[in-house]
């Protein structure tokens, strides 16, 4: 019920945007953290752009931009509001690849996202800006245990950290990252940091706590083709 009410609202205001005929940006919404579920949010701003503004302009992008200083990967490692699952959620919505977008900009408000509809031959601000189909991220997260150290979370992470290792070692576009979310146990992250070295491993950052407790560290790659 949640989401068809919020389609509809998106289905008006999207109607009030076309009916002014802008051919400038149109900021359709901004991600902070706390404020909604980002996988809801996501959803319905491709929603709309997929069954909606690219009827009216189809050679329109769809820009997710992420407020930050840090390159693109990092941004995207950084990415509270989970920008990164833009091309999953194109893809479950069948809104055309090749007008969806990743962009950074340095000089807007700090760990927020914006998304934005760029109508074409209009410009938008940007740092960078990348097609989402050049875009992959690996997120690789310990499941969520009564009993973290149990053989089974154990095993689970030796896999997870196996696994992140051998992509930064096997692709060398692809950079690392080492989630300290909060409550992560110091003994593990140093015994992670003495597995890279052992691997000499250099390719990676560690980023600061997320909002949220983990006992293992969490992983991420970020891979960005040509």
């Amino acid at each position: 019920m949640r989401r068809i009410l919020i389609t509809l609202a998106l289905c008006i205001f999207v109607a009030s945007v076309f009916a002014q005929q802008s051919t400038k940006p149109k900021l359709v919404g901004t991600w902070r953290l706390g404020y909604e579920d980002y996988g809801e949010f996501i959803y319905h701003r491709v929603e709309a752009f997929a069954f909606f503004y690219l009827k009216e302009n189809p050679n329109a992008k769809m820009v997710a931009r992420l407020c930050s200083k840090d390159k693109m990967p990092a941004a995207l490692a950084a990415s509270s509001g989970a920008a990164y699952v833009l091309p999953e959620q194109a893809k479950n919505l069948q809104a055309s690849p090749d007008r969806m977008f990743i962009a950074r900009w340095s000089r807007c408000e700090s760990k927020t996202e914006q998304y934005w509809f760029v109508p074409a031959n209009s410009s938008l601000e940007y740092d960078e800006m990348i097609p989402d189909e050049r875009v992959r991220v690996n997120r690789l997260l310990v499941g969520y245990y009564d009993n973290p150290i149990s053989q089974p979370a154990k095993t689970e992470f030796a896999r997870k950290l196996a696994e992140f290792i051998a992509e930064l070692k096997n692709n060398p576009q692809t950079e690392g990252f080492i989630i300290r979310n909060n409550g992560i146990s110091k003994r593990q992250l140093e015994a992670v940091l003495q597995r890279l070295r052992q691997g000499q491993i250099s390719r990676y950052q560690i980023v600061r706590k997320r909002g949220y407790s983990s006992y293992y560290p969490e992983f991420m790659t970020v891979t960005i083709t040509e």
